[in-house]
């Protein structure tokens, strides 16, 4: 998988739900936006309209290898693959009605054939849809609707990268009285 897993859940969600890129400008000029991930300083809260974020609240490595190949013209390639799993979350804002109206439709999202066909495209997993949480009045006195969507994700990743491979190195002897001698290898 070599895209961000939050930018292919905000694609799904803005295809999903039929959201705009975002809702235009404040009266700064501030892009107002519909969905982003969390932690970007993007304002949000400058609409009475639903807003989402998408973040990774945790990742969970449960498995890695290296695997080592000869290529056509004698140079080695290292290929490391991880798996990881995510705990993911999406917070569905607005100041009005809509997130909580709406907020069931991010969770049929999630399990819609459209989430399927990105899952094979992309080759992660999207877990059993957790927990939905009405965390309306959390921040005291604010008049913010926000319900929160926890779920697990499935997710690996692969990167290669040629490598000397005991073609070139640099070695020293050594004894408990100190160096004896210097080694190198060039082939």
């Amino acid at each position: 998988m070599q895209i961000e897993i939050e930018k292919i859940i905000i694609n799904l969600l803005k295809n999903y739900l039929k959201l705009p890129d975002n809702y235009g400008f404040d009266s700064k000029g501030n892009e107002i936006p519909t969905i982003v991930i969390r932690g970007q300083n993007v304002k949000l809260f400058n609409t009475d309209k639903m807003q989402i974020t998408v973040s990774t609240l945790s990742s969970k490595v449960y498995a890695n290898r290296k695997v080592i190949t000869a290529t056509d013209d004698d140079k080695f390639q290292e290929t490391v693959y991880m798996n990881d799993q995510r705990m993911m979350q999406i917070d569905v804002y607005s100041r009005n009605n809509e997130a909580r109206q709406r907020y069931p439709e991010v969770q049929m999202a999630l399990t819609s054939t459209l989430a399927e066909q990105l899952q094979d495209k992309y080759q992660f997993k999207l877990g059993k849809i957790g927990l939905a949480n009405n965390l309306t009045g959390l921040v005291g006195g604010s008049d913010v609707n926000r319900y929160t969507i926890r779920f697990n994700c499935l997710c690996w990743y692969q990167k290669t990268t040629d490598i000397d491979y005991y073609d070139k190195f640099e070695v020293t002897a050594q004894t408990e009285n100190g160096q004896i001698a210097d080694i190198k290898i060039n082939k």
